[in-house]
């Protein structure tokens, strides 16, 4: 593992190592600036408020003091170069600004101004004029509301904000939108925040340098991330695995996952949107547990955040209505949750606790008189009979009433829950059916007793199903031993003028790979049909250009043909048939090839140069029904033989025909043959298909047709 940490930091870059350092300084920074006018004041008094315990200064040319504080004229009038700094100014001033505080040795600025990259092309020269004036400094933003450490009593912040100082450990929440991060921060309670951080644009800092700097924090137990684009994916990888490292997890909500969305992601962050299934793969592949909402995105992080966490998917509840228990159990089975049944010693403790009405089962009814619930061991024994070694979470399911004498017949039952949390290792946790079904109040209670408070029914057992994925994640990385294999590169510039090669060329620089092709000839019509005799019969005739991607609709290909008078019937078929989808193309030159017998299966691989990600693979079912099957799986590259393998064993093809081991390793090393093409030609390449890809009943694997668009040459 310390090679390994050896090894990531090698790959970066030292303009990156330098302004993560800063960041920590602006983190936890001796001093803050406040740079505008008047709209700085709440912000300072929030810092104030804070409890802030260093120097604040304030920078206005004209103005004598912002709330309070006495005003220097510009930045070189400072005592000396600030730790952090907030800019509330206009864009184009902002640039000068991020300069002047550069020169200094500023440790890093927060510009909450908006109207870069996200606006217009003047917006797009001036964010990239801001990258370059910030130099080593830590640049947060800009169009973000900038930092708070909840741990320490420090807020960068543009604007007033409810600001609840943290525990000893807790969460971080890094968001993409300020809106987000204002919302959570000023709404949410009971809730571990240690860090608020609104990245913004991205244009200096990334998301994996944020997530970097957090995890040096020991009082960093999870970190939420609210994404709506990427900038650089191999930082964000190196991240995740040092994160995967230290046990940290890292819970993600993603925005901007569908070609609808993607121009209002353009539009706010300025940052380029993932289509949601390259999300789900990078997320997969990077080990974050990926939540579908931003209330399961704190309520995951309470469960994570927590000094008990859970370590599995055995889920015990109780709740005071046969109603709710059923619901519950519903739920919790389709997110994955194994609800263990109650053994025989279980049941018989269990008789002596609840009426004779009340059915014995997990979720259990608890539904006792209410007598028995003024006693807090009530709870504190009776609850405890549910908690063996095939548990590794409790929850109880209460909405709590307003009305107080109805509600404090339910407190003995808490304070015995308490008292149990306290005595047993295991994760204890309270949940509302109803979002609102935990008052405030009651919330920071049980959150102060270590007690996370879990609301909604529907959120709850998201988080629920999210927190208990972490630690199968989490030991699936630590199994493989290579924890470089998750890391992924940073991708290079797009080929601007790639272009589609013939089918035999891309199929002889996939052979050049280890690919089995067929074997197969090329030329005019004469020179195939006496090619197709001596490649022996049957064969298939394609017609061979460039210019036609889709020759299956065109017509263009015939299959099972026997003779020499059957290729040449099928020549003039294919012409006549591409003359009428598209008379420009020219039909001179074909290829003719052995047809695969008693084929078993088809296969579609494909790789694409995916903006942001860089080359996506896709492994599915292939064939002519490949769109109408839609069945595949997503990864990004480079891949290891581990993962391919998962990729072809979770297909419902392969599961369908129990591959036995000759047919598996078969299909994997003819995947293997394109990835490694691939990654070759990684800077050239913008797309490939082969499909299908044809496993036959004598266990071998041929590449039957390929589509290859790559840099260069035809």
């Amino acid at each position: 593992m310390d090679t390994h940490r050896d090894w990531i930091n090698t790959q970066i870059d030292p303009k990156r190592a330098r302004r993560r350092a800063n960041l920590k300084r602006m983190l936890r920074p001796r001093h803050i600036a406040f740079i505008g006018g008047r709209a700085l004041e709440s912000s300072i008094t929030l810092c104030q408020d804070a409890g802030f315990n260093g120097e604040i200064w304030a920078v206005h040319p004209k103005y004598k003091t912002l709330a309070g504080v006495s005003c220097v004229p510009s930045v070189a009038d400072l005592p000396s170069a600030p730790d952090a700094a907030l800019l509330a100014v206009s864009r184009e001033r902002t640039v000068d600004l991020v300069a002047q505080l550069s020169a200094v040795g500023a440790g890093g600025a927060a510009s909450i101004a908006g109207e870069f990259a996200e606006s217009d092309d003047r917006g797009v020269e001036l964010q990239s004029r801001l990258q370059q004036a910030a130099g080593d400094m830590a640049l947060v933003g800009p169009n973000c509301m900038g930092v708070m450490n909840l741990f320490d009593g420090v807020a960068v912040w543009g604007g007033d904000n409810l600001f609840n100082a943290a525990p000893d450990q807790g969460v971080a929440l890094i968001s993409q939108s300020g809106y987000v991060t204002y919302a959570i921060t000023n709404v949410e309670q009971a809730f571990p925040l240690g860090y608020a951080i609104s990245i913004g644009n991205q244009a200096v800092l990334d998301v994996g340098d944020y997530v970097d700097v957090l995890l040096d924090d020991a009082r960093v137990r999870a970190i939420g991330l609210y994404l709506e684009g990427l900038v650089d994916v191999g930082a964000l990888s190196r991240a995740a695995t040092k994160a995967l490292q230290k046990g940290v997890a890292l819970v993600v909500l993603k925005a901007g996952g569908t070609q609808e969305s993607a121009g209002l992601t353009k539009s706010h962050s300025g940052t380029l949107a993932v289509p949601n299934v390259l999300w789900s793969a990078l997320f997969q592949r990077l080990g974050m547990v990926e939540v579908g909402s931003p209330k399961a995105l704190i309520e995951t992080l309470k469960l994570l955040g927590m000094a008990k966490t859970p370590i599995g998917n055995r889920l015990v509840c109780a709740a005071n209505s046969g109603g709710y228990t059923a619901l519950i159990a519903e739920k919790g089975r389709a997110l994955g949750l194994d609800f263990p049944v109650l053994t025989d010693a279980q049941m018989a403790a269990l008789r002596d606790k609840v009426p004779d009405l009340v059915s014995l089962s997990n979720p259990l009814d608890y539904n006792l008189p209410w007598a028995s619930m003024l006693e807090p061991e009530t709870a504190n024994q009776g609850l405890d009979i549910l908690i063996d070694d095939r548990c590794d979470l409790l929850v109880y399911f209460i909405d709590y009433p307003l009305k107080p004498s109805v509600g404090e017949v339910w407190m003995p039952t808490l304070e015995g829950l308490i008292r149990l949390n306290a005595r047993r290792p295991k994760t204890i946790a309270i949940a509302s059916v109803l979002p609102e079904g935990l008052p405030p109040a009651l919330r920071n209670k049980l959150h102060e007793a270590g007690l996370p408070t879990l609301q909604g029914l529907d959120d709850a057992m998201a988080a629920i199903s999210a927190a208990a994925r972490y630690h199968t994640i989490q030991a699936d990385f630590l199994d493989e031993g290579n924890p470089a294999a998750r890391l992924l590169p940073t991708p290079g510039t797009m080929p601007s003028r790639a272009a589609v090669i013939d089918e035999a060329q891309g199929k002889q620089r996939l052979a050049a790979y280890g690919l089995t092709v067929p074997k197969g000839a090329t030329g005019t019509a004469d020179e195939v049909l006496e090619a197709a005799g001596e490649i022996g019969f049957p064969v298939v005739l394609k017609l061979l250009n460039a210019d036609l991607a889709h020759k299956n609709r065109a017509g263009a290909v015939l299959l099972d043909l026997h003779s020499r008078q059957e290729v040449e019937v099928a020549v003039a078929a294919i012409r006549k048939a591409v003359a009428g989808y598209d008379p420009n193309i020219g039909t001179d030159h074909f290829l003719v090839e052995s047809m695969v017998s008693r084929p078993r299966a088809e296969f579609i691989v494909g790789i694409k140069q995916e903006p942001g990600l860089g080359l996506a693979l896709v492994l599915g079912s292939g064939g002519t029904e490949v769109e109408a099957l839609r069945n595949f799986v997503t990864l990004l590259l480079p891949v290891n033989d581990v993962q391919i393998l998962a990729a072809i064993n979770g297909l419902d093809l392969t599961r369908q025909l129990k591959f036995d081991d000759v047919e598996t390793h078969a299909l994997l090393t003819a995947v293997r043959a394109i990835t490694n093409f691939a990654e070759e030609n990684r800077d050239k390449l913008l797309e490939l298909d082969v499909n299908p890809l044809i496993l036959d009943e004598e266990g071998c694997v041929t590449a039957v047709d390929a589509l290859v668009c790559i840099a260069g040459k035809r």
